[in-house]
């Protein structure tokens, strides 16, 4: 398993699970706690209620990925981009800032003004993205999605997701997120529940695992919970998440989220991981004949 240098953060078998805290300055988004136009506020609400609350990394967003919105333009992002800056440069607390974009116009922009890495919701759609993260030799999160810059997420299929993630390279620095949640009108939280419990098999690409399922429908409607009242139902899937190998976990609701994680890895089975002589030996976290044939050489997994 790769171990990636976020900005001097590692992100690991190795290492705790790392928290990423969503600051959003875009109006549009859904989530009304974690919306801020005001780069005063929006670095009070960073300090106090994400680094403070155990963040180690804050994904920007620039504007919605939900479906019923309009898709901006590279353009228009980058019009918001100074809000975000000015932001990033008011937050008194440490963490790693992300920019969440599909376009790597942007993402450039971005890490010439001060962002660490890179969070990329159309998993290098814009095939020149790559080529920014590696220039730039930063961090990028690279959620599964089609080929297209208007269709965030947009896959269904658990195996069209795994695959989707290969799609234009993974960077030596990428970190895959197998893209939880209704991003087109075809996905069902069955959908999202088979790719939860094949989770394990997302780390036969070799790279960290992020996973965002914070108040996503696939958990609260097992409980039968709105979003405002769904909050339990996020701190349990992610004890479970982390046990089965995700890194970073993508959240709002912070201090919740930290401490489940750290039962997760805590309380998890430690996998075997020794070097005998000069050859390095990992205990591979398979439950099912189908996540071991995800680690063998193709050709070999019949």
């Amino acid at each position: 398993m790769q171990t990636v240098d976020a900005a001097g953060l590692a992100i690991g078998d190795d290492y705790p699970p790392r928290i990423m805290g969503v600051l959003n300055v875009s109006k549009e988004s859904p989530y009304d706690p974690s919306v801020y136009d005001d780069p005063g506020e929006a670095a009070a609400y960073v300090d106090d209620r994400l680094i403070g609350e155990g963040a180690d990394i804050v994904d920007v967003g620039l504007e919605s990925a939900n479906k019923r919105f309009e898709v901006l333009s590279a353009e228009q992002e980058l019009d918001r981009l100074e809000t975000a800056v000015e932001t990033i440069e008011s937050v008194s607390g440490d963490a790693v800032f992300s920019i969440e974009t599909r376009y790597h116009e942007v993402a450039e922009a971005a890490l010439n003004r001060g962002f660490d890495m890179v969070n990329d919701i159309c998993g290098f759609a814009d095939p020149e993205m790559p080529r920014v993260c590696r220039e730039y030799d930063v961090a990028v999160g690279k959620m599964a999605s089609p080929p297209d810059l208007e269709r965030p997420g947009a896959i269904e299929d658990v195996d069209e997701i795994y695959d989707a993630l290969t799609r234009n390279g993974l960077t030596e620095k990428t970190i895959v997120d197998p893209a939880f949640g209704g991003w087109s009108e075809d996905k069902t939280v069955a959908d999202d529940r088979e790719t939860f419990r094949r989770l394990r098999e997302f780390r036969a690409h070799g790279q960290p695992i992020l996973v965002s399922i914070n108040r996503k429908n696939f958990l609260r409607s097992i409980a039968g919970r709105d979003t405002e009242g769904a909050l339990p139902v996020s701190p349990a899937a992610t004890s479970m998440a982390v046990e089965r190998g995700a890194h970073v976990i993508r959240t709002h609701d912070v201090a919740e989220t930290r401490d489940a994680a750290l039962i997760g890895a805590e309380l998890g089975r430690d996998r075997v991981r020794r070097t005998v002589e000069t050859i390095d030996v990992e205990e591979l976290d398979v439950t099912a004949v189908g996540e071991a044939a995800r680690h063998l050489p193709e050709g070999l997994d019949g």
